[in-house]
């Protein structure tokens, strides 16, 4: 690893990252990252060089961070490429194991990534990535991942890359224009609507019934439900004729879900908002990600009617996104508790990062599962993911059965499947 990164210029922190630095995650194991064999021929030279230039195209992977408010850019890289041998593949694995997965970062030190490459033969070697959750979300992760493998190729070409991005901003500059457009009317708008948005839903979600008093570590339990084949077209002909999308008609799902098992006049979910929402970060990597809520106020229509409702409030929300449980602080309200039923999540995908099937030019991928100690990876009390591909549709409910019955997920799950894959009267 380098030990002299050049020069480091100040800059504020983004409210995303202010709210890691302030302890809000500290308490799971906050590593983004995927590993797979690769088979073929690897250029580890150009490897190092495409990775090289990344990081200096995007100053985030060279960031460092002094407090919750500041942060630091260095001039070079931070990290570079780490090789090994191994002489058989439990022995790489295991190497993999250590070096890529073994231990979170520490938020005080120097270097938020790593990259991983344990080599078995010529043709044969295992390759990974590990960024800390504070420098990316799943949106920079694909950039990330792409654009390593472009410059891989080029540079195997024997292209001179360039280390300067066009029609992008740092995320120095990002979270710099924010603190700017957050302290002037674009700030007091939000406030304004927030106001609003609390003094109709209130600053509390109605408990779903719980398990006991946690006394222990969480107990993570999986459940998956089957759903029908054509569960995607079903939830897509809903979107469709409610004119919204499909994430928000899985949303109502559960808050339908949520309305069955508590009787509450108005519940609440937490999703997650990419909020770039400010000029030139379509292709900056960083921490975009925040926690926004998601209410069904009153009596639930049909599907179609309830859809629309959710759909009309989410427009909103979206619009005026912020992590609340950091800004709030600087409007002096209390925000926090009305972001979801007590950390109910609802999410269109499934969880995890992965490779494409050919991340580096000339080699094909295998995955390979690592999983990292030190924590359950359940951010929430109670997680709900939709799986809507062809090949495997599913509703995957991830949860705290300490804290959360196991009857009421039983009862959501119901009635959110049954919702979801509605004809929509």
């Amino acid at each position: 690893m380098p030990g002299n990164w050049g020069k480091a210029t100040p800059g504020p922190t983004s409210f995303v990252e202010m709210a890691r630095l302030a302890g809000n995650y500290a308490h799971w194991h906050n590593l983004v990252y995927s590993a797979a064999w690769l088979t073929g021929r690897l250029e580890l030279a150009a490897l190092r060089e495409a990775w090289r230039v990344l990081c200096l195209r995007h100053d985030v992977m060279r960031r460092a961070y002094v407090s919750p408010d500041e942060a630091c850019t260095y001039e070079d890289v931070l990290t570079e490429v780490e090789f090994y041998t191994a002489d058989t593949d439990d022995e790489a694995l295991e190497t993999m194991r250590r070096t890529l997965v073994g231990a979170p970062f520490s938020l005080d030190a120097i270097g938020l990534s790593r990259v991983v490459v344990v080599q078995c033969d010529d043709r044969r070697h295992l390759f990974g990535i590990a960024l800390d959750h504070l420098i990316t979300d799943l949106t920079s992760w694909n950039l990330l991942v792409s654009e390593l493998g472009e410059l891989y190729e080029r540079v195997v070409a024997g292209e001179r890359i360039s280390c300067e991005t066009e029609g992008s901003d740092s995320y120095q500059e990002f979270a710099t224009l924010l603190r700017q457009e957050f302290s002037g009317r674009w700030g007091e708008e939000r406030r304004a609507f927030w106001l609003a948005y609390t003094e109709r839903f209130g600053t509390s979600s109605p408990l779903l019934p719980i398990a006991g008093a946690r006394e222990s570590e969480p107990a993570l339990k999986i459940v998956r439900r089957a759903l029908p084949a054509d569960a995607h077209s079903r939830v897509r002909d809903l979107a469709r004729h409610a004119r919204a999308t499909p994430f928000v008609v899985v949303t109502s799902a559960i808050l339908a879900g949520m309305k069955k098992v508590t009787g509450a006049s108005s519940v609440g979910v937490r999703v997650a908002h990419h909020g770039r929402a400010l000029p030139h970060t379509a292709k900056t990597l960083g921490q975009f990600v925040q926690d926004v809520p998601m209410h069904l106020d009153g009596e639930p229509g049909g599907p179609l009617e309830t859809v629309r409702d959710v759909f009309g409030q989410s427009l909103d929300v979206f619009e005026y996104g912020l992590p609340l449980g950091i800004v709030e602080r600087s409007w002096g309200l209390d925000l926090t508790s009305s972001i979801g039923g007590h950390g109910t999540h609802v999410a269109l995908d499934r969880s995890g990062e992965s490779f494409p099937s050919s991340p580096l030019a000339g080699t094909q991928a295998e995955p390979v599962q690592l999983p990292a100690p030190g924590g359950h990876g359940l951010a929430d009390p109670l997680i709900f993911a939709w799986w809507l591909d062809d090949a495997d549709t599913r509703l995957v409910v991830r949860y705290d059965e300490s804290l959360i019955a196991t009857e009421a997920v039983d009862t959501i799950v119901d009635v959110a499947a049954r919702f979801a894959v509605s004809d929509g009267r």
